[in-house]
């Protein structure tokens, strides 16, 4: 079931136009950067956007210029994701899955704490914040070990469905879904 959720959810941002596409990721930076939540933090911590997913590369623009610390994820075998803090797009080579990542080691990670900024990618939400992803299990690995912080799924509003997603016990949902027509959850934050 989830397969073929993901496989269609997938098929149809990839066949967003890519104008459409760009206009949305568009108003999704803008309700990022104007939130209070995105103001407070000192620290982004993001993924690199790749294909139809929602652009985040304004965003980790923005941040830097605002004097933000940026950090994104780095995948190996095992399901093991961590964060490595990046000063430019320059630090970025592609790694795992064609992802772009960082260079570095575990042992320049960075963790995430109250007040931080985590941004989330999913192929399909839900509107009680369960998430799709893509399958791999990083993130609700991830998610398990380093509680406490404001998750924020990053996503077209096409890619949110009213009827629940059948979340497993290793699921854990997000605290808030952005999408083009603004912030949905527990808590606002604009």
């Amino acid at each position: 079931m989830k397969k073929e959720l993901r496989a269609e959810a997938l098929k149809q941002r990839d066949e967003m136009p890519l104008a459409e596409r760009n206009e949305k990721s568009r108003q999704i930076t803008a309700h990022i950067l104007q939130s209070e939540v995105y103001q407070k933090a000192k620290r982004i911590f993001t993924f690199v956007s790749m294909g139809s997913e929602v652009e985040t590369r304004g965003i980790m623009s923005q941040a830097w210029n605002d004097g933000k610390a940026v950090a994104v994820p780095k995948t190996e075998k095992g399901r093991v994701m961590y964060f490595l803090p990046i000063q430019s797009f320059a630090d970025l080579q592609k790694g795992r899955f064609g992802v772009m990542e960082p260079s570095g080691s575990e042992e320049d990670a960075i963790v995430p704490e109250r007040g931080d900024l985590f941004l989330v990618p999913g192929a399909l939400f839900d509107e009680k914040m369960n998430r799709l992803g893509y399958g791999g299990g990083y993130y609700d690995t991830y998610f398990e070990n380093y509680q406490g912080y404001g998750k924020i799924g990053l996503a077209f509003q096409s890619q949110v469905r009213s009827e629940p997603i059948l979340a497993e016990k290793t699921d854990i949902p997000l605290d808030d879904i952005v999408t083009e027509n603004g912030w949905m959850g527990g808590r606002k934050h604009e």
